[in-house]
């Protein structure tokens, strides 16, 4: 079988997604569709949830292992592939290291909900185990946000969980998205969630502009009229307020989706004016 085969064999879909930072790391498929699944902006899960089966992964992993037996890092591939249990995660470790040997990180995509119902013990072995990295979609820092996008979280316990990944030495990054408070709580949305933030300690927090799908609830209700949705350029002036309100270290700050067009990207809080800057300077180029 050919090496794209191989690829191909061991994935439901033909493109895999994985966070900006993990784009060069082995990717395991553990799982499919979101334990969550009731976001109304999110057009993202469109499969039924469920975990493979333990033999799958283990079929998966040898594949994988003969096709990347360098690798050190392996994310687990899955919606919120942190939902699954400490032992099911430790069981996956064990086989990674009889097929992939040389592997010694972890990273995956996980809730905030997936945080909090393991206990800070099974956190701090999970962290001993090499779980290295988890990438979060906090969305908002503002709880009436939350609530009604569905999120299924309050801003305490994003706080309560982001905090406890601190006390054991698992980093995390996060996503925000500016315009998810519409216009009339654009301000409160920037402002909230920079004071959140501004709480924790993010390696990462990137930034993608509200999109409305065509299936999501939130598509209908802006369709409706409940929804003010922003433009582009108000959306960058929402982001600029959130990044002037920052005030947290050694944090890359990123967006790829300014204007539709640009990136802009930077280290706080050592480049934070060179970032405003830089918006500012985009806000000029916008007639939207």
């Amino acid at each position: 079988m050919l090496r794209e085969d191989l690829y191909q064999s061991i994935y439901t879909h033909d493109t895999i997604y994985l966070p900006p930072h993990e784009q060069t790391t082995a990717a395991l498929e553990v799982s499919l569709g979101c334990s969550w699944h009731k976001c109304t902006f999110c057009d993202f899960a469109k499969d039924t949830f469920c975990i493979h089966p333990i033999e799958k992964l283990e079929h998966d992993l040898q594949i994988l292992g003969g096709l990347r037996p360098e690798d050190t890092r392996l994310f687990f591939l899955g919606e919120n592939a942190f939902c699954m249990s400490a032992g099911q995660i430790f069981r996956i470790i064990e086989l990674t290291r009889k097929y992939m040997p040389k592997v010694r990180e972890y990273a995956m995509y996980s809730r905030i909900d997936d945080i909090l119902r393991k206990t800070e013990a099974e956190l701090r072995e999970l962290a001993g185990e090499g779980i290295q990295a988890l990438h979060i979609g906090v969305e908002s820092g503002s709880d009436s946000i939350l609530e009604a996008r569905n999120k299924g979280i309050t801003s305490a316990q994003i706080l309560e969980a982001l905090l406890r990944l601190d006390g054991v030495g698992i980093d995390y990054y996060l996503t925000v998205i500016p315009g998810l408070g519409g216009r009339s709580f654009s301000r409160m949305h920037a402002i909230e969630t920079a004071r959140l933030l501004n709480r924790v300690h993010p390696r990462n927090i990137w930034c993608l502009k509200l999109k409305l799908w065509e299936n999501t609830p939130l598509y209908k209700e802006a369709k409706a009229g409940t929804f003010d949705e922003m433009t582009p350029k108000e959306i960058l002036r929402e982001e600029y307020l959130l990044v002037k309100n920052l005030t947290v270290t050694d944090c890359l700050f990123e967006d790829t989706t300014v204007l539709d067009e640009f990136t802009v990207q930077g280290m706080l809080p050592g480049q934070k004016e060179e970032l405003l800057r830089a918006m500012e300077y985009l806000l000029t180029l916008s007639e939207g």
